[in-house]
């Protein structure tokens, strides 16, 4: 069963798989000044609220490579992604995160084997809500 898609990508078990999922929900709240007493504050918006999908692949004993080059070129499609979730469920249900946009993908490659590819792979990818969305970001 799928744990995560990110747009057409399914995060798995195999091949493409993910360890750690980071999640920051923020609000901003500027102080106001008020003549003779402490200051108020005012709710002015929600933050970036972005989210981190990092893992770990093995593409020689497992695969992955090719899912993680994939996600790559989503992001250089530049539109948005839908974010559903399994983690958690049982059965089919899932729950949708709703919209949202890569922002950026990092990796790098350990134990260089003799392809000149790492044999361990780390990857984070950041993404954020579609830009625009009204109300509240509560992921996880």
């Amino acid at each position: 069963m799928p744990l995560l898609a990110l747009g057409p990508h399914i995060f798995d078990i195999m091949p493409l798989n993910y360890q750690r999922l980071e999640a920051e929900v923020s609000a901003n709240w500027p102080a106001i000044p008020h003549f003779g007493s402490r200051p108020g504050a005012q709710l002015t918006g929600f933050g970036e609220n972005p989210i981190t999908i990092s893992g770990l692949l093995f593409p020689q004993e497992f695969g992955g490579r090719t899912e993680l080059e994939a996600v790559k070129t989503t992001l250089s499609a530049g539109k948005p992604v839908s974010l559903i979730g399994w983690a958690g469920f049982t059965g089919t249900a899932a729950s949708v995160f709703g919209m949202v946009v890569l922002l950026r993908i990092s990796t790098s490659d350990e134990e260089i084997g003799q392809d000149g590819l790492g044999r361990e792979v780390s990857y984070e990818i950041e993404v954020k809500p579609k830009p625009g969305l009204s109300g509240r970001w509560g992921l996880f």
